[in-house]
């Protein structure tokens, strides 16, 4: 086999394997956007990040396999290699995944959520002992001024 076609052979297993690595990250992203709430401009923020990696990432396959030039099947093999994955397979696995992926978290967050109500009970209770002595003192402050006053009103008359 000639150099060229091995270069350009590699080149399509290159545009293949980056669609396939694209698309689960894709993917990936789109599990924890149905998993977690997520407004409408992280939404917007996530894909210009995932779309300028996603950019950066095929131009380094392009410059190491292609010396840096993007070729037209190059750039169809990897869009479609996106699609038919998404179009076969990415549909129905992100819904399962997803429900699958909410129930483990949801078995992990129970029990942390009592763990975390337990530490904030006992914070509380310390943090209403020392107010409840802080206004304890203020008010045996103001007590005693008001007695004071009373004694001193007593006294003058």
């Amino acid at each position: 086999m000639s150099l060229q076609i091995s270069e350009e052979s590699m080149l399509i297993l290159m545009s293949i394997y980056g669609g396939l690595v694209l698309v689960l990250c894709y993917d990936a992203i789109r599990i924890l956007r149905r998993i977690f709430y997520v407004g409408f401009v992280r939404i917007i923020i996530e894909d210009v990040i995932f779309w300028t990696v996603a950019v950066i990432f095929m131009f380094n396959i392009y410059l190491k396999y292609n010396y840096g030039r993007p070729r037209f099947f190059s750039i169809i093999l990897t869009v479609g290699t996106m699609f038919a994955f998404e179009w076969f397979i990415g549909r129905k696995i992100i819904n399962v995944v997803a429900v699958k992926m909410n129930k483990i978290l949801r078995k992990i967050v129970k029990p942390l959520k009592k763990v975390v109500k337990l530490i904030k009970l006992k914070i509380g209770k310390r943090k209403s002992i020392k107010r409840g002595r802080k206004n304890g003192i203020k008010e045996s402050k103001k007590s005693n001024k008001a007695v004071k006053q009373r004694t001193e009103t007593a006294n003058s008359k």
